[in-house]
């Protein structure tokens, strides 16, 4: 462990974390071949940016809110921008804060973060963020959030994660709607689903500029990397039923080079706060508690 960094290890499977942001920095599988993969883009560099990180958590809810206002309970709340180059709130305040260890082993780290509202910030929250290398092995990551307002709240979780994209990668992720995006990076209306974005079988990623958000999962996704004879699979529990599915192109990010894609497991649907059944977002009165977890399990493959 050193100031800010934590690796944790079991059966031949790394992860590499740091508080801040409660980020993955690398996620590394040894094999029976003795091979070392990444699971996750190597953030080895991020330097406390988790926008160069492997994975960041999505809290007190992911995406953008239309507008950066929200009604609650009748109450109106205001969101200031906190990204140079987005006019939004971008996913929470929990990816941009310092978070405590709590608890640390060989293969367990807990992560924790006490938010006070403030302007242009209106969550006052506890947060509580759980790795853990499993017997699998697997990289379980348990997030838990209570609200510590006054007054009712919408929460959501969600993963951020960027996973390495070869030319052979393979995504199969059933959903039963589709969401498109609208102007400064908004979702639109649900629409028919593209025929180069179904992955109710598995398939190919297009190479092209995605930001969509899918609803109706049923918590189950595997990404395969024929190339390498791997694959990663990914089980989350019942409260993730939307997935949103990024990838950049060189217009957003001049250096990109096709190298990542995000498939990020969330509770609710982006700008869920405008929705009239919240788009999954839960409702915490205060002091109520959620949680939910994903799993991330690799597997060799025959090809």
């Amino acid at each position: 462990m050193t100031d800010h960094g934590i690796t944790l290890f079991r059966r031949g499977l790394t992860a590499d974390l740091d508080r801040r942001g409660a980020i993955i920095a690398g996620l590394w599988w040894q094999g029976a071949n003795g091979t070392r993969h990444p699971l996750m883009r190597d953030g080895s560099m991020h330097g406390g940016d988790p926008l160069r990180a492997s994975c960041f958590p999505l809290l007190p809810f992911g995406n953008r809110v239309a507008g950066n206002r929200f009604t609650a309970g009748g109450q109106d709340y205001s969101l200031e921008p906190n990204q140079p180059w987005d006019s939004h709130y971008l996913h929470g305040d929990g990816w941009l804060s310092l978070w405590t260890v709590e608890q640390v082993s060989d293969a367990a780290a807990r992560f924790t973060l006490r938010h006070a509202a403030q302007p242009g910030q209106p969550y006052a929250y506890e947060a509580a963020i759980d790795y853990i290398v499993t017997e699998a092995p697997a990289l379980a990551v348990t997030m838990t959030l209570r609200n510590t307002a006054t007054a009712a709240m919408p929460f959501g979780l969600g993963l951020h994660p960027y996973f390495p994209l070869t030319p052979e990668t393979r995504l199969h992720a059933r959903a039963a709607r589709f969401y498109t995006e609208d102007a400064a990076f908004m979702p639109g209306p649900e629409a028919p689903r593209p025929a180069d974005l179904d992955f109710t079988r598995p398939a190919r990623l297009p190479r092209r500029w995605l930001n969509n958000g899918f609803a109706g999962w049923d918590g189950r996704a595997r990404i395969t990397w024929p190339e390498s004879r791997l694959a990663l699979a990914i089980d989350a529990d019942g409260a993730f039923s939307h997935y949103f599915l990024f990838m950049s192109d060189t217009a957003f990010e001049p250096g990109f080079a096709g190298e990542y894609f995000c498939f990020e497991p969330m509770t609710h649907r982006a700008d869920g706060h405008h929705a009239e059944d919240l788009g999954g977002l839960a409702l915490l009165a205060p002091g109520e508690v959620m949680t939910a977890r994903v799993v991330f399990t690799p597997e060799e493959t025959a090809a």
